[in-house]
């Protein structure tokens, strides 16, 4: 698999720290199961993290503190590491890191219309209550509308391939866009363009009437 797009380097940083978003996170090590090349950053980047903390001057605990960390982790059934197990395992059409949200597979999503040619999927909140993350599907050949972002958005290629200003994005590809950024992905001919997404703000659209219809989409 060729990936030529992959995160920003601030955003495999986040990542590597654990403070991403869970939405964001899952997106992110999605891509990295699907790319050695990534891995091999993200290896780097622990390396130096690493490093980094070695040089930081001792800290003394207080009594009992790895005591009472062990039983809180013991208590908590909601901890979960799937989002960040970053390994190169893909089954069927689903990476690893994604088959918690999609236990039957891309053949299994409920696609909900949102468009022309757009149709999305919710699959999960961040405790922020604002990211969310979200499958979109472009049919071939077809635009999304030219937007901008409120915040950041991570769109990852599951399947077909689209273009925009930035060039071609396929299968594996990463796009990482912050609310500076102004793009209309138009889909590749052939097969749809399926995409893993992460946003914590509503698109920007420049159209009027896109505008207004915009609480319909819900994007």
């Amino acid at each position: 698999m060729n990936i030529n797009h992959h995160p920003d380097i601030t955003t495999l940083m986040a990542f590597s720290a654990g403070t991403l978003e869970d939405p964001y996170a899952t997106v992110v090590a999605t891509h990295l199961a699907m790319s050695e090349g990534g891995r091999e950053t993200l290896r780097h980047i622990n390396t130096i993290g690493g490093a980094l903390l070695n040089a930081e001057p001792e800290a003394e605990l207080a009594t009992g503190s790895l005591d009472r960390l062990m039983d809180a982790l013991g208590d908590d059934d909601r901890i979960d590491v799937t989002p960040h197990d970053a390994r190169g395992t893909v089954t069927g059409d689903v990476p690893l890191p994604l088959q918690r949200h999609l236990p039957n597979g891309l053949d299994g999503v409920r696609w909900k219309w949102t468009g022309p040619g757009v149709a999305t999927a919710d699959l999960a909140w961040g405790k922020d209550g604002r990211s969310r993350l979200m499958l979109l599907r472009v049919g071939a050949g077809r635009p999304v509308p030219e937007h901008g972002h409120g915040g950041q958005e991570l769109t990852l290629i599951l399947s077909g391939a689209y273009r925009d200003r930035f060039g071609i994005f396929a299968k594996g590809d990463i796009a990482d866009h912050d609310q500076d950024v102004e793009h209309q992905p138009i889909a590749e001919p052939g097969d749809d363009c399926i995409c893993l997404v992460a946003v914590d703000a509503k698109l920007t659209f420049r159209g009027r009437l896109m505008r207004a219809l915009q609480p319909l989409f819900g994007i």
